[in-house]
């Protein structure tokens, strides 16, 4: 009955993709690019159910264990997702997230706090006490799996209509937010090169490179791209070829720190950086040394994509 269940919300979720892509006119002839979607997908339900089901540590460790080595960190969103699902309906006197996460690495925190963005993201609920805290790798990461549901569940305000991140945000949040919505636009537009490039193109240039930024972590990161199609997709970036490829070597090094790194994933950071053979360090080593707040606006010349904080020099640890 269970596995009935989950398997009719699976494909409430694929449906979902398949009239996504349908009304925005996108091409869907790349059934590889498809393909790696819905296995994502599958990955982030299947633990996001284990975690509905169940709270107890081992259980959803045996869980994860299950899953395919390179859909690691997709499903370690599905947990937070299924935890933070459970803490919001049926509070108990410890917050199930957190209690997962205890003496986790900054990278394995990140994901599973996605997955709490994502969950408070798709039903717009409230926000507001992720936005105070000073652990930067548990506020970030809920802001930007929030900014990605927007874009996935309410593409039509905050996509085509371009809508302002909501009026809680402010600063480097602000950002955040946008680079969440950016990966977004990977998948709503079905890896579809022109069609992203129009849906940024209609953006304040302000806005740009934190949307190329999320882009760019996401084709990295969930894989399935041709060469051809990341080429096309490093030209199309223009100007904001550096924010994409930042972002991507990212997603490399967010592998490299889960342990499931990806052959693709490396392609893809080489190929939207111009650096054939190189590692994601050598990509990410020139990262201003600059660290945005919640409070100040980050200068437009020291951009920088949040993920990149969490894995060069420990640039996190002086918030």
């Amino acid at each position: 009955m269970q596995e009935n269940s989950w398997q009719l919300q699976i494909n409430t979720v694929l449906t979902l993709l398949n009239n996504t892509w349908t009304a925005r006119g996108v091409r869907t002839d790349d059934e590889k690019m498809q393909q790696r979607f819905f296995q994502v997908t599958n990955a982030m339900w299947q633990t996001h159910q284990a975690a509905l089901a169940s709270d107890k540590r081992e259980v959803l460790v045996d869980k994860l264990n299950s899953i395919e080595t390179e859909l690691f960190g997709f499903a370690l969103e599905g947990i937070g997702i299924g935890l933070a699902q459970q803490d919001l309906v049926a509070p108990t006197t410890y917050n199930r997230v957190e209690a997962f996460v205890a003496g986790a690495s900054p990278a394995y925190r990140t994901m599973v706090y996605l997955g709490v963005g994502l969950m408070l993201g798709k039903g717009r609920l409230p926000i507001e006490r992720y936005l105070k805290p000073t652990d930067l790798t548990k506020v970030w990461p809920v802001i930007d799996g929030y900014g990605f549901q927007h874009g996935m569940f309410h593409w039509r305000d905050f996509l085509d209509g371009t809508a302002t991140p909501p009026e809680e945000f402010s600063g480097y949040t602000r950002h955040i937010f946008d680079q969440g919505l950016g990966r977004s636009i990977w998948m709503v537009n079905c890896a579809d090169v022109n069609h992203i490039s129009r849906t940024i193109a209609a953006f304040p240039a302000s806005r740009q490179a934190d949307l190329w930024g999320g882009v760019g972590y996401a084709c990295a990161s969930i894989g399935g791209a041709e060469r051809a199609t990341l080429e096309a997709l490093a030209t199309a970036a223009g100007p904001y070829r550096f924010a994409l490829a930042r972002a991507a070597a990212c997603a490399a090094k967010f592998r490299e720190l889960l342990g499931n790194a990806a052959g693709y994933t490396k392609m893809a950071s080489e190929v939207l950086s111009g650096m054939e053979n190189a590692t994601p360090d050598e990509i990410l080593n020139k990262a201003p040394k600059i660290f945005p707040t919640n409070k100040a606006i980050s200068d437009s010349e020291v951009w920088q994509f949040y993920r990149v904080y969490l894995v060069v020099d420990d640039l996190v640890a002086v918030a």
